[in-house]
């Protein structure tokens, strides 16, 4: 047993000094290691080294209570100068009036108490922060600094290059955060700078084609879509080939959109939970070392499961709340485990409402519903009403759905007791009743989905999921920066989408039984079939997140997508990046082990 120990440890070494030296999936593969058997490091062989892994030291639940990321940093235009004409509609239609300052750097974070302090990369203080908060109709810049070590004195998994990116907002392709155009860290040698600015014009999709809207959707402000409105988004890190690992430690932060109804107070609009009964909760399985210390394998090409469940950075923590109602949003913040999530009362489920779905308001409230299921990288925000139970009850949060080993996906079939400790991840102590009344509501109906018109589609375009030598492609091709970053591949994208018109994408998943939790970036879509059969109107939701895979055995769907507004007509400052936006499992692992596709909005 301690011999395997020691092997298992030796092996570990290793592959951080892999990751420390900053190897990528495709220098890996170029070198032959991957399926190399030559022994190193005291006779860890290079295999045992990629897929090494222990057992976290053990812990006890319920000893910290729930961290809540505190608000971002505000200021004024002086401190973050920018460019009007470097973003688009910002000069002649959306100016900014917020400057957001974000600065990514390298902090200790204890996960535990009795766990020492890791090593993470934050946009803000804490783990998870800082909280974003943003108003439609309000224009905003997120000014972001990459304040990490150099390339060269970088230790530890990940690569602090970094491209900060906005899921998933209605973005300007330069604002996006896609995979190119990183931002380097201070101090690095080609002398290129570490700050950058994002535009966020905080407009609904068709404010530049309102034909098709209904003038009662009509956002009278800005000319969008009502029905388009986003709620609850996220910041997350989108470097090519070490996505999962800048995200995995802690380049992740929640975004809350609000407006006219969804206004951030209990007194008007839809009176929903809100100030410090609107809690965000980013939940992340992790994985430590015998030291305690965080711990990743960036060259595991299926997957990487944890046996720790955190919520904002914390393993197992408890949250006081009072009898009221209290609004949750729920990220899941990957890299690859998937999450049905239960409310468990002495060893029974207890209801609750769930009001949006991959951060879009639903039509109508699910109402009483007593589970449920979160693929990487999708938002719900749901509804508890404390006021039932009595002082001095616990309520937990609490998984159970089972993961294969492998990454694979779901264990069909396979259920766990969501009473075991190793599958609670937050307890709920209940207190006293509120001070104040309580005057949120839970609202039967939001806002209607928008039409799907067929009559507008100019295209059906197919993409393919699969597996080859054991790494992921799209439509047979490795996604890589070098080709996609290059001049030929720029002046000729191979997927151009024609602006102001919609399309069926028709995706199949030939991958042989794996799950993947696709996204698709700019716009949300609208599933229509599913393994060929038509979904109903009334099942169907805006999402930017399509689950290939899963219990039911999706291999085949339809969406349809419209590709407004950008890019601006007036726009010319680098123009060869405009309109450019990736599709790609959110499983992040698949994500950087080439799973991921360019295409492009073409006038």
């Amino acid at each position: 047993m301690f011999s395997k120990i020691r092997a298992a440890r030796r092996a570990v070494e290793l592959r951080n000094q892999l990751q420390a030296a900053r190897f990528s999936r495709r220098e890996i593969a170029k070198l032959g290691l991957i399926a190399g058997g030559a022994y190193w490091a005291q006779g860890a062989s290079l295999r045992q080294a990629l897929a090494a892994s222990t057992a976290s030291p053990r812990t006890t639940p319920w000893q910290e209570p729930l961290p809540i990321p505190g608000p971002a940093d505000e200021d004024g235009s002086d401190a973050y100068p920018y460019n009007e004409a470097e973003h688009q509609y910002c000069a002649n239609r959306f100016r900014m009036q917020r400057w957001i300052h974000l600065e990514v750097r390298e902090r200790s974070h204890r996960f535990a108490k009795e766990y020492g302090e890791s090593k993470i990369w934050t946009y803000g203080k804490e783990f998870g922060g800082p909280l974003i908060d943003v108003r439609y109709n309000q224009p905003f810049c997120l000014h972001i600094e990459n304040d990490l070590d150099s390339v060269e004195d970088h230790e530890g998994f990940g690569h602090p290059e970094i491209a900060p990116h906005l899921h998933n907002f209605h973005t300007a392709s330069e604002s996006d955060g896609g995979p190119w155009n990183w931002i380097h860290p201070e101090d690095n040698p080609s002398g290129k700078p570490n700050i950058r600015n994002f535009h966020y014009a905080m407009a609904r999709a068709g404010f530049d084609k309102k034909k098709g809207i209904p003038a009662k959707w009509v956002d009278p402000v800005s000319g969008g879509d009502l029905r388009e409105t986003l709620t609850t988004m996220f910041i997350h890190d989108h470097r090519p080939e070490f996505t999962a690992a800048n995200v995995y430690k802690g380049m992740v932060a929640m975004v809350r959109a609000f407006d006219d109804d969804d206004t951030g107070d209990e007194t008007t609009g839809w009176r929903l939970p809100s100030g410090k009964y609107d809690v965000p909760l980013i939940l992340a399985d992790k994985k430590f070392d015998p030291d305690g210390e965080l711990e990743f394998n960036q060259f595991s090409i299926d997957g990487w499961l944890g046996d720790k469940l955190t919520v904002n950075g914390k393993i197992q923590p408890y949250m006081d709340v009072e009898r009221r109602k209290y609004r949750f949003r729920v990220l899941n913040g990957g890299p690859s485990r998937f999450y049905n999530l239960v409310l468990r009362k002495d060893g029974a489920d207890q209801p609750f409402h769930q009001i949006s779905q991959s951060g879009n308001l639903l039509p109508r409230s699910r109402k009483d519903i007593t589970s449920i299921q979160l693929w990487v990288a999708e938002r719900s925000d749901i509804i508890i009403d404390f006021k039932k139970f009595k002082k001095g009850d616990k309520l937990y949060l609490s998984n159970n759905l089972v993961m294969m080993a492998d990454g694979r996906g779901i264990d069909r079939g396979k259920t766990t007791n969501p009473d075991s400790p190793s599958n609670q991840i937050l307890e709920f102590r209940v207190g006293g009743l509120p001070e104040t009344a309580d005057e949120s509501v839970v609202p039967n109906a939001f806002r209607p989905l928008p039409s799907v018109n067929l009559n507008e589609v100019v295209k059906v375009r197919e993409w393919e999921l699969g597996r080859l030598n054991g790494m992921w492609h799209i439509n047979g091709k490795f996604w890589d920066p070098d080709i996609d970053h290059s001049p030929e591949f720029l002046m000729n994208p191979p997927n151009q989408v024609r602006r102001n018109s919609a399309e069926i994408w028709k995706i199949r998943s030939t991958s042989g039984g794996w799950d993947h939790p696709m996204h698709i970036h700019f716009e949300e879509g609208i599933i229509t079939s599913i393994n060929r059969r038509a979904v109903a109107e009334e099942d169907r939701y805006r999402t930017d997140i399509y689950r290939f895979g899963g219990n039911e055995r999706v291999d085949e769907m339809e969406i349809f997508l419209r590709f407004r507004d950008f890019p601006d007509p007036e726009y010319s400052y680098k123009s060869k990046d405009s309109g450019r936006y990736v599709m790609h499992c959110h499983n992040t692992m698949h994500e950087d082990h080439a799973m991921m596709a360019t295409w492009n909005i073409v006038d």
